[in-house]
């Protein structure tokens, strides 16, 4: 009798625990604005190294292992990168849906060596994509929303980053991505 007893008070305090780390969780994303990936990008400096929630339209997902997927704000050319991390992975099957990720902002440095790397690697027909700078680097066309997503428009974006980098106090043009802690919502 005792043990059995002991046994239930053991799966009660277990079930508490569960429920209340579930509880603390919706907690944290309902406190955290939803910012689009428009408003993400624009105050992304600030942003670094702070738990945000972020909505947007899936334009890729990793075909290899689904670790990382890109969403798309008001235009094909803003997106940002998510590394899935705590979610786990991200699938096929949310090509073209909006989704909601929590997860921590995070920058990459591309400094004046990196860009010049990245134009050479074009120059020679290989991928300029460091660190998914340009966004996915997938060989095929993937059509969502009527758009074109592929590396062809690659020397577009290295001299949309030049110019940013021309522009740039700090030296560097900041490429931000999201370190995943939670798919919140799919649609």
């Amino acid at each position: 009798m005792k043990k059995s007893l002991w046994l239930l008070f053991g799966f009660v305090v277990l079930f508490s625990c569960t429920n209340q780390n579930k509880q603390k969780k919706e907690e944290k994303s309902a406190e955290l604005v939803v910012l689009t990936v428009d408003e993400l990008q624009a105050q992304g400096k600030e942003l670094v190294g702070k738990e945000v929630m972020v909505k947007g339209t899936v334009t890729h997902v990793c075909s290899n292992s689904g670790a990382r997927c890109f969403i798309m704000g008001s235009t094909e050319d803003i997106s940002i990168r998510i590394e899935a991390g705590k979610i786990g992975s991200f699938s096929q099957e949310q090509m073209g849906s909006e989704i909601q990720v929590r997860g921590t902002l995070a920058e990459v440095q591309l400094d004046e060596e990196d860009l010049a790397e990245m134009e050479k690697s074009a120059a020679e027909g290989g991928s300029a994509n460091k660190d998914h700078a340009l966004g996915h680097d997938g060989p095929a066309l993937h059509d969502v929303d009527g758009g074109k997503h592929d590396s062809t428009n690659q020397t577009k974006k290295l001299e949309e980053m030049n110019q940013k980098l021309a522009e740039s106090k700090e030296g560097y043009v900041p490429v931000y991505y999201l370190d995943g802690i939670e798919l919140v919502q799919k649609k």
